[in-house]
């Protein structure tokens, strides 16, 4: 009598299907967490470092950089080395503060349709200022720009939000305490 060893079909399927279970796995494991983000209203308080003044910020997830609102512009050299004075000014603030901080760099920013002139773009220049939001200290980089025509003194784009894991519900505003 012989002994026959025979093969199981269904050794492939098998292996298959572990091979699967495990891309599945691996690909759902390295998806961003939504429990890891906080939800915000679309207006939220911003504090300004070191000042201690709190402005109000819309939380846009249309742009995609912060801007603060600011005049007396002066871009100058220091040490070699390219700065911006400036103080954050609008018509909600009752303190101006000034600041003097070294310029990140300049960028360009295209006009809303509604704006006036004959130029499309806006050249602004670009900073990292410290602030706090939701009892938290953060550095953005923000474009300065005169905003006293608009209803809120900043704006936090995209870039801001990544950095704050934060999710905007439209619906809601000053949610932070």
């Amino acid at each position: 009598m012989t002994l026959q060893i025979l093969k199981p079909t269904y050794t492939p399927l098998i292996l298959a299907g572990i091979i699967m279970l495990f891309l599945g796995t691996t690909a759902f494991s390295s998806m961003p967490s939504a429990q890891a983000k906080t939800v915000y209203g679309y207006l939220e308080p911003v504090t300004l470092y070191p000042d201690g003044i709190t402005l109000t910020a819309k939380l846009d997830t249309g742009a995609k950089t912060a801007s603060i609102s600011a005049k007396d512009i002066y871009l100058y050299k220091k040490n070699g080395q390219d700065y911006v004075k400036f103080k954050v000014s609008h018509p909600d603030i009752e303190e101006t503060p000034a600041y003097n901080l070294p310029l990140q760099r300049v960028v360009t920013i295209k006009k809303r349709a509604s704006e006036s002139g004959s130029k499309k773009h806006d050249k602004r220049p670009v900073v990292k200022i410290p602030i706090h939001f939701d009892s938290k200290r953060y550095q953005i980089s923000v474009n300065l720009i005169d905003r006293s025509h608009f209803s809120t003194p900043m704006l936090l784009g995209r870039d801001a939000l990544k950095n704050f894991s934060a999710i905007v519900d439209s619906a809601l505003k000053n949610t932070v305490k």
